[in-house]
């Protein structure tokens, strides 16, 4: 065997090494503190998997969807929940793929979070439910709400991810961006460098809240933990959301919704106004509160002004 042959096949074995030590010490570190409770928690068995779930309080059922990422989960509710259980029932859940659930290898679609939530409000809560659903998760409400229009009451969306997102589709490019991140461990190394504990503080700041000191080092690490469950199996949702597997046209279903629904929008986002204007215009009924000083997760930031204004809205 040539020299160079040998060095190749050296640096790529040291290289595989590498990456396979690198994927087994996040796994092994950034799970070791716990911060995902599951305190009051129970599972659904659903078809692709168990899905993580809490019910507090009593009284009319309100469903909290946090938003889709593979950093998300229940925990987003966590400034929210304690202050709606004195007059509701109070369901949250960790979407397939996140938090507490299963994780499996599969491509996460827009329609399959739509199975899941009518199949949860259907077997778990078991009567019609008001949803509250953050950015992206707002899609599955109003598709689910489209499918069947007997499982929802109210709809409050809480900054929903805009139009122009939601219509990219799979392409080529963004196929081969989920082949690579769905591989067993060149896509997981690539995942843990992308969901870092420091790009992930960063998102809170830049992104997520618009006063950095309120940002909570307990939240940050429940997100990060949650990004890396499983060996870091988010991997598949995170690899879904980049294929554009994620996204569905809403017109049709916005133009033909025929009840109550609610937008909470953040002044501070980048072109927000322009989104909520967006949905407003597909249906004039929509009903827009603006919140000022907050940014992705206002529930997160002033939970208190957030729950002031869900509660005004439940009880119409």
């Amino acid at each position: 065997m040539k020299k160079s042959t040998k060095k190749v096949l050296f640096l790529t074995s040291a290289a595989f090494a590498g990456m396979y030590a690198y994927n087994r010490f996040v796994a092994t570190t950034s799970t070791k503190k716990n911060m995902l409770p599951t305190k009051d928690g129970a599972y659904y068995s659903w078809k692709q998997g168990n899905v993580f779930y809490t019910k507090l309080g009593s009284g009319s059922p309100v469903l909290l969807v946090h938003d889709t990422n593979s950093a998300s989960s229940s925990v987003e509710w966590s400034k929210i929940t304690k202050r709606l259980l004195k007059n509701h029932t109070v369901y949250t859940i960790d979407l397939l793929g996140c938090g507490l659930s299963d994780k499996p290898g599969v491509s996460y679609t827009n329609y399959m979070y739509v199975q899941l939530i009518t199949s949860f409000i259907k077997n778990v809560i078991g009567s019609k439910t008001d949803i509250v659903a953050s950015n992206m998760s707002g899609s599955f409400v109003i598709m689910a709400n489209h499918m069947d229009e007997s499982i929802i009451n109210k709809i409050i969306l809480i900054n929903p991810v805009s139009m122009k997102t939601l219509s990219y589709i799979p392409d080529s490019q963004s196929k081969f961006k989920q082949v690579v991140l769905n591989l067993p461990l060149i896509g997981t190394f690539i995942y843990n460098l992308l969901m870092n504990q420091i790009r992930i503080n960063d998102q809170f700041r830049k992104t997520y809240f618009f006063q950095s000191r309120l940002v909570s080092s307990k939240i940050e690490d429940a997100f990060y933990e949650a990004a890396h469950m499983d060996n870091s199996s988010g991997k598949y949702l995170y690899s879904s959301i980049l294929g554009n597997y994620m996204n569905a046209d809403l017109s049709h279903a916005l133009k033909k919704l025929d009840k109550p629904v609610y937008v909470i929008g953040s002044r501070d986002i980048n072109n927000n106004l322009k989104t909520i204007d967006e949905y407003r215009r597909l249906n004039s009924k929509m009903e827009i509160t603006y919140i000022s000083n907050c940014r992705l997760y206002p529930h997160l930031e002033n939970p208190r002004k957030v729950c002031q204004i869900i509660e005004s809205v439940l009880a119409k």
